[in-house]
């Protein structure tokens, strides 16, 4: 049976972190050739990206381009590619301390080098996985978002002018990526070509995904990657009107990587439907959404209700 090729279906791979599944997806179509060699120019033969910036910033981002080669193509220990990593970023600064940590060195060392032309450089680590961002100008604003318990102002950065935007935009050629996310200060990052400011993407996915974020670690800082994510995507679901959220969600459910919060929420959000409604995830993609919508806000509430009995069963720790 003759099968197209399905962009969604190639998108849920690369979300995933999935790269040998997105090629061997994309080597069944003749006319997806030019991609498969794109691949294969990149992650076999090396042909790396460079930057519009200097030599030095174009070296550091060569090395976490051998990082995603390694952990993505080589299919590496991600701890094992992240120490080979922070090793090579240590004897290219010149970095003595051969315990210093990998985060540590992002956030102190490479930041301030960054700093000092001209860029802003963000580390760590996006669903599991390393990859900074780095970009030239911010631009604040002020935004009231509702949430379902209700509404508040945050503040908003605008970021602009990239270099680099992690791993997903790597592995997509620029296709897809990360539009924001949330710091410790509950401030919402958005990168800013990702979205149209009218646009439900905006308002849902950008704005209430990571304000909900900011709420839940203002209460929980431990809360992990998966239920920050769960609660996240279900108030995408409970306040999208115009797009099928649940069938994007369905297509980069992975239950078993557990590392990739944005992969094993979504695979969680399926079994509470599955489990709410007696479907297959097959049939997901076929429900109105007033009904997905509905549903979502009863796991929500559910979810809420478990989170507040969990608390009252530990007693309250000082602050920090």
């Amino acid at each position: 049976m003759n099968i197209d090729f399905s962009k969604n279906v190639y998108y849920g791979y690369i979300v995933k972190g999935d790269l040998t599944g997105a090629i061997n997806y994309v080597k069944q179509f003749p006319e997806q050739a030019g991609l498969y060699n794109r691949f294969l120019a990149v992650f076999q033969q090396e042909q790396y990206a460079v930057y519009e910036a200097d030599a030095w910033i174009n070296e550091i981002l060569i090395m976490y381009q051998q990082y995603y080669r390694d952990v993505f193509y080589l299919c590496m220990d991600r701890e094992d590619a992240a120490d080979r990593l922070r090793v090579k970023l240590s004897d290219f600064l010149g970095i003595e301390n051969e315990d210093i940590r990998l985060s540590d060195m992002e956030q102190n060392q490479i930041a301030k080098a960054f700093q000092s032309r001209d860029f802003h450089f963000l580390g760590g680590r996006t669903s599991g996985y390393y990859g900074p961002y780095v970009w030239r100008t911010t631009e604040t604003k002020t935004y009231v978002v509702e949430l379902p318990d209700g509404i508040q102002e945050y503040t908003v950065k605008l970021l602009d002018d990239f270099i680099a935007k992690s791993w997903i935009d790597v592995l997509s050629f620029g296709e897809i990526g990360t539009g924001g996310w949330s710091d410790e200060n509950g401030i919402i990052n958005c990168i800013k070509s990702a979205y149209d400011f009218d646009s439900e993407a905006f308002r849902v996915s950008l704005l209430k995904h990571e304000a909900q974020h900011a709420r839940d670690l203002a209460i929980d800082p431990n809360m992990s990657s998966e239920d920050l994510e769960y609660r996240a995507k279900l108030v995408e679901l409970i306040y999208s009107s115009e797009r099928n959220l649940l069938e994007q969600f369905a297509r980069e459910a992975d239950s078993t990587n557990l590392s990739n919060g944005h992969s094993s929420a979504s695979g969680r959000i399926l079994a509470g439907f599955a489990r709410k409604l007696n479907l297959e995830d097959s049939e997901m993609e076929k429900l109105p959404i007033g009904q997905v919508q509905t549903v979502a806000r009863v796991l929500f509430e559910e979810d809420c209700s478990a989170s507040a009995a969990g608390s009252a069963k530990i007693p309250a720790a000082g602050g920090r």
